[in-house]
């Protein structure tokens, strides 16, 4: 499934979800499309450019409010700011990562990271680790969802187990009313 697909399924899968348990916080509508010069500004920000995926993704949508349970994916305006750079060394600090090899934390370490997602209370956090890169480019991700840490070789990647995880979510929802009503 290209990363479009990818994209709408879990748009209707959120949506699904949000009629059955309307108190859920997922954002159902993405953001605009990015421009040339934004992306380019937010590469120059970052020191790296962006994985291709991402790439991809921020020219259809330039951030996606509320993406997975309060956690938003960062637009152009927010990418290589601090604050999401202090998130992740947070992160590192408060519990076991994904990533036992960097830590005890050091600064320099946690700063290679490069957050594209995080919510409000800093329990679940999105960041690329560009020290393991494709040959297409592709940047390795580092997920953290409330203390579980998951690792993908890429965006789409990270797309398709977000779409798993919204798909199971949908089917245990669905489950006990299609056993009631059998």
């Amino acid at each position: 499934m290209d990363q479009h697909d990818l994209l709408i399924k879990i748009r209707e899968t959120h949506t699904e979800i949000s009629w059955l348990q309307p108190f859920r916080d997922l954002g159902l509508i993405p953001n605009p499309a990015a421009s040339e010069v934004a992306l380019k500004r937010a590469e120059k920000r970052l020191k790296h450019p962006l994985p291709p995926s991402y790439r991809a993704f921020l020219a259809l949508h330039d951030g996606w409010p509320r993406f997975f349970d309060g956690a938003s994916l960062l637009g152009t305006a927010h990418l290589g700011h601090r604050k999401y750079e202090d998130l992740a060394r947070a992160a590192f600090e408060a519990a076991e990562t994904p990533l036992p090899e960097l830590g005890p934390p050091r600064r320099p370490r946690a700063r290679n990271l490069i957050p594209f997602g995080a919510d409000l209370e800093g329990t679940t956090l999105f960041a690329f680790n560009p020290s393991v890169t494709r040959a297409d480019g592709e940047y390795e991700v580092i997920a953290w969802v409330n203390e579980l840490g998951v690792r993908h070789p890429s965006f789409s990647a990270f797309l398709e187990w977000i779409l798993e995880l919204g798909e199971q979510d949908q089917a245990d929802l669905t489950a006990p009313k299609l056993a009631r009503t059998a």
